[in-house]
């Protein structure tokens, strides 16, 4: 089997679409970062207060992880204009079309983006010892 790379183009330019109007939304609910004392300001009672605090938080960390995404989306274009989708960006081995299919944005072979992943963890691991 061969990717379809119109196919993949396609694919990865619908989601970046689909993530700018998710991220333009989101910036519509919050058009500008708004602190604790902006959104206590009125006759709000506390837990209105703090319900809102807690949206506002859950929806800024959504835009970060779609912008993150949009991101990537926008690198693997770039892989496809470049000529070098489909290889990891790490070891330059072939990354499994099966993968690709799943993933189309997807940068590393699947051993190189276990050991980011090992990586991200152990610094989370390191990070709660630190803190407690």
């Amino acid at each position: 089997m061969t990717l379809d790379m119109q196919q993949i183009k396609k694919r990865l330019e619908e989601k970046r679409t689909e993530l700018r109007t998710q991220m333009g939304d989101l910036d519509q609910a919050y058009p500008t970062p708004v602190d604790t004392t902006e959104i206590s300001e009125g006759p709000q009672e506390f837990e209105e207060t703090a319900t809102d605090f807690q949206e506002m938080q859950q929806e800024q960390s959504i835009l970060v992880n779609e912008q993150a995404l949009l991101m990537e989306v926008e690198a693997a274009l770039k892989r496809i204009k470049d000529g070098t989708y489909g290889r990891c960006v790490v070891c330059g081995q072939p990354i499994p079309e099966k993968r690709l299919e799943a993933i189309p944005w997807a940068a590393r072979c699947i051993k190189d983006e276990q050991a980011l992943e090992q990586r991200n963890l152990s610094r989370e691991e390191l990070y709660d010892a630190d803190t407690q």
